[in-house]
């Protein structure tokens, strides 16, 4: 009898814990090419995300032949646009060098320092990135860019959620 009370709380136990819930998983809703055109999930699903007042987080990345990089940010700001399209804005950034060598990030560089990135994505593809320098109140360099994301969802209901603009 004691044998199978064991048993028994264990397999309780492994049964509860194996299952992850919804609210604590990360799930891709939306991968789109450098166009826009849908890879994986819809853009309704990342809607319905956002409205349901999902954690949001969008991945995107590059490749050379020698070299890769994936990034991976929690927008500061969402929006969606005519209930088809979504933009987010990251949080401005204070960019460090990247040593390639040797795979290190360092401020080493005192210019940097003075440099905020920012940054709008759109589920269209677009990346339009800016560089300001916060010091002399001037915009140093702007590159628009097209890029592949993943937009991922945690806390998600996966239930379709009415516009925020909506009265019901």
């Amino acid at each position: 009898m004691k044998k199978l009370s064991c048993l028994l709380l264990s397999g309780l136990f492994c049964a509860c814990t194996s299952q992850v819930s919804n609210v604590d998983t990360w799930n891709v809703v939306l991968k789109t090419n450098k166009d826009g055109e849908i890879l994986r999930g819809s853009k309704g699903a990342l809607m319905d995300a956002i409205r349901g007042g999902a954690d949001i987080k969008i991945g995107w990345g590059g490749k050379r032949e020698d070299l890769s990089i994936e990034h991976l940010s929690s927008p500061i700001w969402l929006a969606i646009l005519s209930e088809e399209e979504v933009m987010a804005h990251l949080d401005p950034q204070v960019l460090s060098g990247i040593d390639w060598e040797n795979l290190n990030a360092n401020y080493k560089d005192p210019a940097l320092l003075q440099q905020e990135w920012r940054v709008v994505l759109t589920t269209k593809g677009d990346f339009d990135a800016v560089w300001y320098d916060k010091k002399a109140d001037t915009l140093i360099r702007r590159w628009p860019q097209k890029h592949i994301m993943t937009w991922f969802a945690k806390g998600s209901n996966e239930k379709k959620a009415d516009p925020l603009f909506s009265k019901s």
